[in-house]
């Protein structure tokens, strides 16, 4: 939870993201609730300002998925991730009629067309009117813009699409700098931890995972002391796609095998000192939470009137 920033919360989205490097954000209220948890004094309106002005991407990463990048991180890492994630879905995108020919004169549109940021209906006309025809009713132009995406070309704002500039620092980094900073974020954790959150081939990670190096420090992260004045009862709602669970494949130190039926890993979750202690949705302007362990009263209280007053 510390290296989650969910103990000791972050005072602006570049550290926040600094520290934990990506948010999930195929959900964009999801990723609202995810910042909420992690900070402190940041606003809904201090993260809309920062995707419109590009201080914040909103493209895909890990796994594909659609994440909240620092600018200085995406070219490095779209650079290393975009390359599998697109090999991934290429067999989805022939079946929806996107050949390598085919994306590759959308490509070409898409620097025409993008001068501004756009909704998709209005990526689809504009691309309709330079000869690049898709069915909008189809998962086609979905699967276009995050084949872009996973090039380096494209990123998203909260419901619009803009051409990514490139960033200052847009030197290659390896494997192993994605796996010094998902250790930073979320270790101690085991090499298929790694793969389960990044989405490489773990043929790919092995040999930038050098785990008994890592353990004595040598690469500036190590297993953090147990201190039992850690568990004071801190609770934390976590919303839809939190990376809380999504970061790892063995989740049992999180998530008590007895009440994993309990809960999907996709959240939303409540927290307890680490540990996931019960679920929670909204209902008719409240907060509703089925618990499964204990819940320090006053701590849920203080978190649910953040959640319904982040907006």
């Amino acid at each position: 939870m510390r290296a989650q920033r969910l103990t000791t919360p972050a005072r602006s989205l570049p550290e926040l993201l600094r520290d934990v490097l990506a948010v999930q954000a195929q959900d964009t209220a999801a990723a609202g609730l995810a910042v909420r948890a992690r900070t402190t004094g940041v606003t809904p309106a201090d993260l809309r300002a920062a995707l419109a002005a590009g201080d914040v991407v909103r493209t895909c990463a890990m796994r594909g998925a659609v994440h909240l990048l620092r600018r200085e991180d995406v070219g490095w890492l779209v650079g290393l991730l975009g390359p599998v994630n697109a090999a991934r879905s290429r067999r989805r995108r022939l079946e929806l009629g996107l050949t390598d020919d085919v994306c590759a004169r959308a490509l070409d549109a898409l620097r025409e067309v993008l001068t501004e940021p756009l909704t998709r209906p209005q990526v689809v006309a504009r691309l309709a009117d330079v000869g690049v025809v898709l069915d909008p009713a189809s998962p086609a132009p979905a699967y276009l813009l995050a084949h872009a995406a996973n090039k380096g070309l494209v990123g998203a704002g909260e419901s619009t699409y803009r051409l990514l500039p490139r960033a200052e620092d847009d030197e290659p980094r390896g494997v192993a700098e994605l796996v010094r900073r998902y250790l930073r974020a979320y270790g101690p954790a085991t090499v298929e931890d790694f793969t389960a959150w990044s989405g490489l081939p773990e043929a790919e990670v092995g040999a930038a995972f050098p785990f008994d190096e890592l353990v004595r420090g040598g690469h500036g992260w190590q297993l953090p002391a147990t201190d039992a004045a850690d568990l004071d009862g801190t609770v934390r709602l976590l919303g839809p796609f939190d990376t809380f669970l999504l970061g790892y494949s063995d989740r049992t130190l999180l998530l008590d095998p007895l009440h994993a039926p309990l809960v999907r890993t996709v959240g939303p979750h409540v927290v307890v000192d680490g540990q996931v202690r019960g679920t929670w949705r909204r209902r008719d302007g409240r907060v509703v939470v089925e618990q499964f362990g204990h819940i320090p009263v006053s701590e849920l209280d203080v978190e649910v009137e953040s959640v319904l007053a982040w907006a």
